[in-house]
């Protein structure tokens, strides 16, 4: 999958109809701030380039990301494995386990060690 490059106001709305759902301009607009008309741009050029779907419902049109959550999370963490931590997979997860060192708790430790074996045994039985 090709990294798509968003300027700044794009990202903030992309991430908006992430974390809220399908939204109107109004709404986009009420969490970025500027004007109505600004909003409505740079959702028309979402749309435009296939980042974002919109359909009408009554008197306006309704905004949503048009790839999965999961499917952008991913592509979105490779993009900073990639940029951050030197395609390194073993440093993004040594920083991780550092950042959280004091509230990741003995259950999420367990289930990192489950992912972590399932992991290997697939690679073993491939």
């Amino acid at each position: 999958m090709s990294t798509v490059r968003l300027a700044r106001r794009e990202r903030e709305a992309m991430e908006i109809l992430y974390r809220q759902g399908p939204c109107t301009v109004a709404e986009v607009q009420d969490h970025l701030g500027g004007s109505y008309s600004a909003a409505r741009a740079v959702l028309s050029r979402l749309a435009r380039r296939g980042l974002a779907n919109h359909r009408y419902e009554g008197p306006r049109y309704v905004y949503e990301p048009a790839q999965d959550v999961s499917i952008a999370a991913e592509s979105a963490l490779k993009d900073l494995v990639a940029t951050f931590f030197g395609g390194s997979n073993t440093a993004v997860m040594t920083a991780l386990l550092a950042m959280c060192k004091d509230t990741v708790d003995d259950a999420e430790l367990d289930r990192l060690e489950q992912l972590v074996t399932a992991v290997r045994n697939s690679r073993r039985n491939a």
